[in-house]
């Protein structure tokens, strides 16, 4: 199980003040790993996009909590051009020693970036392998299938099964998915994909299904701004309670517990395992019971 925590926007000289915040959590016994997005300012200006930092680099976070938990690094492959790329993930692997990289794309898929998508990323990564370090990339249950040009006369659609699928086959070990609210596009995508697999003959990869909770409206509005779904009667029941966050609790829990009854029903079996985002700097208390909720069911 993998726990989700947000590098600080500050320089790493207020560490042990950004330390206490999540003191509990990297002490938790149940959780195996500490995953660290990248988070990014978009910033379109006279026609030229840039990506830039919002935070410290996720690879110096994780120097500082790598005593406590094993760490996680986001890298959005095509911010920085080819040869930056592959010099910032050798120093990730080699020089910081960090073991677990997660490779992510663009925020938009009209944007154009210098530098490789994530199956060429993976691809190129494939030579600083060694047998301890672990690749993985994103999964999003309810993305639309998109359309490829096959060939100059064909256009064909590749849905979500069948990246992940390509993700595979260029190196990826394990993907995890974007928060989940809704059990059903994630029973659809872990059935297709399993289909897919024993079609193909090829080993599934581990899914790690994320849960989150919601503490207020404000964070509400944040993760639909950035494109997570969030269910008509799901978002209903949430602002009509008088505690939110222990609502949320049980929605992600209820989410989870469906995910793997109906999976087992179905005789699907994909490797699950778990990740809990904590959204908003002072969440840790709902996340951690949401944690407590949960762990039985991954155990």
């Amino acid at each position: 199980m993998i726990y989700e925590i947000v590098p600080p926007r500050r320089d790493t000289s207020r560490f042990q003040t950004e330390l206490r915040g999540v003191e509990e959590v990297l002490h938790d016994s149940r959780i195996s790993a500490i995953n660290i997005p990248e988070l990014i300012n978009r910033k379109e200006d006279r026609g030229r996009l840039r990506y830039s930092p919002a935070t410290i680099p996720p690879e110096d976070y994780a120097m500082m909590i790598k005593e406590y938990k094993e760490p996680i690094i986001n890298m959005i492959t095509p911010r920085l051009p080819r040869d930056e790329f592959l010099h910032r993930a050798r120093r990730v692997l080699h020089d910081y020693g960090i073991q677990n990289l997660v490779l992510v794309g663009k925020e938009r898929h009209d944007d154009v970036l210098p530098g490789p998508g994530v199956v060429e990323a993976l691809r190129l990564l494939r030579l600083e392998r060694r047998d301890h370090i672990a690749i993985g990339g994103i999964c999003i249950f309810n993305r639309r299938s998109t359309e490829t040009e096959a060939t100059s006369k064909r256009v064909s659609r590749v849905g979500e099964p069948e990246k992940v699928w390509m993700k595979s086959e260029a190196g990826c070990e394990f993907v995890t998915s974007q928060i989940s609210f809704d059990p059903g596009p994630a029973v659809k995508f872990l059935t297709a994909y399993q289909d897919l697999c024993e079609t193909r003959r090829v080993k599934p990869l581990t899914v790690f299904v994320s849960l989150a909770t919601i503490p207020s409206p404000s964070i509400l509005k944040l993760i639909e701004s950035l494109d997570v779904v969030v269910p008509a009667k799901v978002r209903k029941r949430l602002l009509g309670s008088d505690q939110m966050g222990k609502e949320s609790v049980r929605v992600a829990a209820e989410t989870y517990e469906t995910i793997v009854t109906r999976t087992e029903e179905e005789g699907v079996q994909i490797p699950l395992a778990l990740q809990i985002e904590q959204l908003g700097v002072n969440n840790d208390e709902l996340s951690l019971e949401l944690l407590d909720r949960v762990y039985g069911i991954v155990k």
